[in-house]
């Protein structure tokens, strides 16, 4: 296994800087040169991490170790009480709770239940009257799609389905937040962040998990937003953060490949692809075997090139000099946040690039297929979709770079520790010791388990003509969004560096939050289903 992953120790002192050769100086090149003589000294300084199965000299138990007591202390400190810098981010209270209880979770600590109340009725004060969720109190912030993402996720961590848990007042606010969610649209299927505020893809992606999440889905809300997504895409294979909508009507990506919103683009993509299908199973109730929603069209969701996305994201990933990290945009520094803003898209594009195999091979039997194969081509084996990124470099930048020695986890040594880059670092952590997949097979099993009379009230579309052409539709559409969301597994055994101290629990590619917070939330707003792992 780890001979796929070289350690970084492995290829220095002969792997190349990106500085090497570069006459020119710049800004950005001397703040790389500066990055990479950092991470030189701090690399000769501190002990490695232990690599299972390698022939390191370092121990089982030795080395560096993620110093999980460390920065449980930290972020204990600052749950309750957060010092006079962190003003600059009222307006984005729920994201300091969700990077605070998410870290907490990927970690294994189980907050007592007056702590989880406490943040419960924290988050439910955020609760918008006019939909949505703001990233403050409700009485002096807007909503936003962003802090919405951030609130819902909360919940789905500390609430739960009883008396104040969060999640009844929560389904009560399901329709306000639809109405929300369909103010913020724009024809070219964009969505603003909120009133008067930007268009770009990560509203986008922090709308459509909570539109999954909650059963929100119609075809008035994601009408274009396929189109708009693919139109982010830019030539290096990368998304950018929009996309501008010319009179002709085509669109054309507005700025550069970027990491995060590559990963939003992606994963809102994927979310989009549950909708449509896959195709029904035989085993499925026969008023549920619809084909793709005609509501949405035979060409739902518009395509990407997923090849394109995988190698910009794989090229993301720095070198042994740069200590395994993952950098947002070509020629820019590493930063830990990206273990999850890159390092988190590589499971989405395994799952996608397996479907487009098999739409290939479908193409093959019937002679018709949305995806055209490119002549030469060769289909990837699934054992080698696993390696495309580094898995053991990504932890060594996490357990060596991204460490800080009082707690928390940082950008790159020379950063303070902070929420964000210490729940992004963690979930990368999680990406690169947990191999998880979409299965098909659980897919059809959780298709087979749906209960179509198990719902919530299906929101009212702002149109007449807004919603499903029926409701044996609707519950098509359903059924498929909930049994993909609940179709990823792990694959193979775990590759954890540095012994158990350092292993973190498996995050759940797309949504990012464990197993078994996303079941039994999604359960819940999809009226109670039970699907199979929980029978």
């Amino acid at each position: 296994m780890t001979a796929l992953y070289p350690s970084i120790f492995d290829l220095l002192p002969h792997s190349p800087h990106p500085s090497d050769g570069q006459e020119q100086t710049s800004p950005t090149l001397l703040e790389q040169r500066k990055t990479e003589r950092t991470l030189a000294a701090l690399l000769t300084s501190i002990p490695p991490a232990h690599v299972p199965g390698s022939l390191s000299t370092v121990p089982k138990g030795t080395g560096t170790m993620l110093r999980k007591s460390e920065h449980v202390q930290w972020l204990a400190q600052l749950f309750y009480k957060l010092p006079a810098a962190y003003v600059s981010l009222d307006a984005s209270k729920p994201w300091l709770m969700f990077w605070t209880v998410h870290s907490l979770d990927l970690m294994g600590v189980a907050l007592d239940q007056g702590t989880k109340d406490r943040a419960t009725a924290t988050v439910l004060a955020y609760l918008s009257p006019l939909g949505g969720i703001a990233g403050g109190a409700a009485n002096s912030h807007l909503p936003h799609l962003l802090p919405t993402y951030a609130a819902v996720s909360s919940l789905a961590i500390v609430g739960h389905a009883g008396p104040g848990g969060g999640w009844p007042k929560l389904a009560a606010h399901r329709q306000a937040t639809y109405d929300f969610f369909m103010r913020c649209k724009r024809p070219d299927g964009g969505f603003v962040v909120c009133q008067g505020g930007e268009i770009d893809v990560r509203g986008t992606y922090c709308l459509l998990v909570v539109a999954t999440l909650l059963d929100l889905l119609t075809p008035e809300l994601l009408h274009n937003v396929d189109t708009f997504l693919a139109a982010c895409q830019t030539y290096e294979g990368g998304f950018a953060c929009s996309a501008y909508s010319f009179s002709s009507g085509s669109a054309a990506a507005m700025a550069e490949a970027h990491g995060g919103y590559t990963s939003c683009a992606l994963l809102a993509h994927f979310l989009l692809g549950a909708v449509a299908g896959p195709p029904a199973e035989p085993a499925e109730p026969a008023e549920l075997a619809a084909q793709s929603p005609s509501s949405l069209g035979p060409a739902f969701p518009a395509p990407i090139d997923t090849r394109a996305a995988l190698r910009w994201s794989a090229l993301m990933q720095g070198e042994a000099g740069e200590a395994g990290g993952f950098r947002g945009r070509a020629n820019k520094l590493v930063d830990g946040c990206y273990g999850w803003w890159v390092g988190g898209g590589f499971p989405v594009v395994e799952a996608l690039s397996k479907h487009e195999a098999h739409g290939r091979e479908e193409a093959k039997s019937t002679g018709a297929s949305r995806i055209e194969p490119v002549a030469g081509e060769q289909e990837w084996e699934d054992d080698a979709l696993s390696t495309f990124f580094n898995r053991v470099a990504l932890q060594e930048y996490v357990l060596l770079a991204a460490q800080t020695d009082n707690g928390g986890l940082r950008d790159k040594p020379g950063k303070r520790a902070d929420q964000y880059h210490t729940a992004n670092n963690l979930a990368g952590l999680s990406v690169a010791q947990h191999h998880m997949v979409h299965s098909p097979s659980k897919v059809a099993a959780n298709a087979a388990a749906f209960d179509p009379a198990r719902s919530l009230p299906a929101v009212t579309p702002t149109r007449a003509a807004g919603g499903w052409a029926s409701e044996a539709e609707r519950q098509a559409v359903r059924r498929r969004v909930w049994a993909s969301a609940l179709g990823w597994q792990e694959q193979g055994t775990e590759l954890v560096l540095g012994g158990d101290e350092s292993r973190v629990n498996a995050t759940t590619p797309v949504f990012n939050m464990l197993d078994l917070r996303l079941r039994a939330f999604i359960n819940y707003f999809y009226g109670g289903q039970v699907d199979p792992a929980s029978a």
